[in-house]
């Protein structure tokens, strides 16, 4: 399962690098905390994805299913991109005490006392 600001993240950095060399690209993913799946596709530098309505059955194995066509692209490269989307464990669990950034500035954020009570809410970790 993937991380969904990474797999954006990395989607954008793929679109950029490669492309003008991209004829088409989609996939499937299971992105972490997300009962839907992520769905995308695109031509060169034109992008859509997003969740679609159909939800991982729960016989279903929730696995990730891409393919890009194009040239000169990093077989590489790309694996390795996308593999750093995986969602990595959590520093904190449901019920741990933190310290929260509620606002201020660059130099002098404001902090609160809270506790974690959900993870991976909507693909946010």
């Amino acid at each position: 399962e993937l991380n969904v600001h990474a797999l954006q993240e990395w989607i954008g950095e793929v679109i950029q690098e490669y492309g003008a060399n991209l004829y088409r690209y989609k996939g499937v993913l299971a992105v972490k905390g997300m009962d839907t799946k992520f769905v995308f596709q695109g031509v060169g530098m034109l992008f859509s994805g997003d969740f679609v309505p159909n939800k991982w059955k729960p016989d279903e194995s929730r696995e990730c299913r891409f393919v890009f066509i194009g040239k000169n692209i990093d077989k590489d490269a790309l694996m390795n991109g996308f593999l750093e989307c995986k969602a990595k464990p959590l520093r904190f669990k449901v019920g741990d005490m933190v310290e929260a950034r509620i606002g201020g500035t660059v130099r002098e954020p404001k902090y609160t006392q809270g506790k974690v009570i959900r993870v991976w809410d909507e693909g946010n970790p």
